[in-house]
């Protein structure tokens, strides 16, 4: 998982600790409005007993007031410290608190620095946090090409230097495999209703898209294809707010979703152009997104990963294909409903 922490109450009160930080910006502005609101349903899904095996619901009062709880923020730090013992942990924390910094509907730097100083305190590598910073400042142009080209490298297992080259004539669509590009379009077609491939018919009919594949496609099929699979199996509407959502259930589902979601929350939620597809500015509901990070927690198989082999599955019944890979209720869109704006 990259985005929620499992484990003792310590470690769950350490990471409640970290989003409140972020979201306060280190103590310094009061904890109240979205960023509280956000940090206030992340805690209710790290301290529910019945969903985790506890006696009982945890007490993250202390943490979640519009006092500060600690005196300064070192106090703070080493209460964290204390909670986060593992580097996977912390860096699940850490990640949960570029989520708050980057939950603002418009570029927040004061909040993105605080993540920073965290990443810092807690010894983890902040890649992202340094290309959060660099977008908010003068260095914008090439620290959002960087963003983008690092995360579709990561998402369809190319290399980076191809990814560079293919940008940069505007042709990543030709990074794709032909022989996906068929088999994906075939098993489109023919895929028996009820399916999920049959209900991807219905996505691209709904939402007005072209299959990924067809030329002017502004992606390779190995990314957009597995894209709006994810989008159909989580229930997201193409909505900006949708993006946002399935991002978020990656995230939470994946190894290594936090990077694609800081994609998203800039270019859907803030309205900052990564890419190449439009920015635009949407509101996003809390619950919303702790729900959709508790959904993708619970999902058992990472499909996110570029080695998942979703064009095997668009033949089989998509109940079947959700029920098999865990993904619980919920999302905007059910079964028969409409996937468009």
């Amino acid at each position: 998982m990259a985005l929620l922490v499992f484990g003792s109450p310590e470690v769950r009160q350490a990471y409640v600790a970290v989003m409140r930080l972020v979201a306060t910006a280190n103590g310094t502005r009061p904890f109240d409005g979205p960023r509280a609101e956000l940090v206030r349903k992340f805690a209710g899904l790290q301290a529910c007993g019945g969903c985790h095996g506890f006696a009982r619901s945890l007490d993250f009062s202390a943490l979640l007031g519009e006092a500060n709880p600690w005196p300064n923020e070192q106090a703070a730090l080493a209460d964290i410290r204390r909670g986060l013992v593992s580097e996977k942990d912390r860096l699940e924390a850490l990640h949960a608190g570029q989520l708050v910094a980057m939950f603002s509907p418009e570029a927040d730097p004061v909040a993105i620095q605080a993540a920073r100083w965290m990443a810092s305190a807690l010894g983890c590598d902040d890649a992202l946090g340094a290309s959060l910073e660099a977008i908010a400042s003068r260095n914008a142009a090439a620290a959002k090409a960087d963003l983008f080209r690092r995360c579709l490298s990561e998402r369809v297992g190319i290399k980076r230097e191809i990814i560079d080259a293919h940008m940069d004539r505007h042709d990543l669509s030709a990074i794709g495999r032909p022989a996906n590009i068929e088999r994906f379009h075939t098993l489109i077609a023919e895929a028996p209703e009820g399916s999920l491939g049959a209900e991807m018919r219905n996505f691209y009919r709904d939402a007005n898209f072209e299959v990924p594949g067809m030329p002017g496609s502004p992606l390779p099929v190995e990314f957009l294809g597995s894209h709006d699979v994810h989008h159909v199996l989580a229930g997201y509407d193409t909505s900006p707010q949708g993006e946002v959502y399935t991002a978020v259930f990656n995230a939470a589902n994946a190894s290594a979703g936090i990077g694609w979601l800081a994609v998203v929350l800039l270019q859907w939620h803030q309205g900052v152009k990564l890419g190449v597809f439009e920015p635009v500015h949407s509101h996003l509901e809390p619950e919303m997104m702790a729900a959709a990070a508790s959904r993708g927690a619970q999902t058992k198989i990472d499909i996110y990963a570029a080695k998942w082999d979703w064009l095997g599955l668009l033949m089989e019944p998509l109940a079947e294909v959700r029920a098999a890979i865990g993904i619980p209720s919920g999302g905007q869109v059910h079964l028969g409903g409409y996937w468009g704006l």
